[in-house]
């Protein structure tokens, strides 16, 4: 009977820490979903055609883009100097069109955008919605690409900018944890659909 008391003491103690630590967890995951404005490019189609236009478009766009955010601290001035800016990030997208040959009309937008969890390069971002540069090439039916534009750790072909110098300790860890081992992540991402969902 005593062992029974210490065996239900120790399971209740262990998920009691269980979902501390995942509630510690998805917080800290809120919180980078609010730090980050991401960048979103959906290609026209599938085609190859299409899908190297989307790069080369994501390659304009950043290179370019930069002079959008050059003295940008928050997440907040960085929306909005994209708010400011959507007519000239269309442009730029628009000119790299033509210049290759094609007529796809071009929408961009800030908006909401739901993603699921993301591995790219040196570091992971929790599923959930971000607030999103989306640019959308003619029907936007191919695969997309995506990065983080603020803080700035988007690859163009010219190379990597990193900087994360925007985020807390804590969000730095957890996005540049390696996400083999993080089963967290796969829970935040079930969390983050079923609410999406409801």
């Amino acid at each position: 009977m005593k062992l029974k008391k210490i065996e239900l003491i120790v399971i209740f103690t262990l998920v009691f820490s269980l979902i501390f630590h995942f509630v510690s967890f998805s917080k800290d995951c809120e919180n980078i979903k609010k730090d980050v404005l991401r960048l979103h490019i959906l290609a026209n189609s599938d085609a190859a055609f299409d899908q190297n236009l989307k790069l080369m478009v994501r390659d304009a766009v950043l290179a370019e883009g930069y002079d959008v955010f050059d003295g940008v601290k928050t997440v907040e001035q960085a929306k909005r100097k994209v708010l400011k800016n959507l007519d000239t990030i269309e442009k730029i997208a628009k000119r790299e069109i033509a210049k290759n040959g094609y007529s796809y009309p071009v929408a961009v937008k800030l908006e909401k955008t739901f993603f699921d969890t993301r591995y790219y390069r040196d570091f992971t971002l929790p599923a959930g919605e971000y607030e999103a540069l989306k640019i959308v090439i003619g029907k936007g039916e191919g695969h997309n690409w995506w990065c983080v534009m603020f803080p700035s750790l988007c690859l163009a072909a010219s190379g990597a900018v990193e900087d994360t110098n925007a985020l807390s300790e804590a969000e730095k860890d957890l996005i540049l944890s390696d996400p083999r081992f993080e089963v967290r992540f796969k829970c935040v991402e079930i969390y983050e659909k079923i609410k999406k969902m409801l």
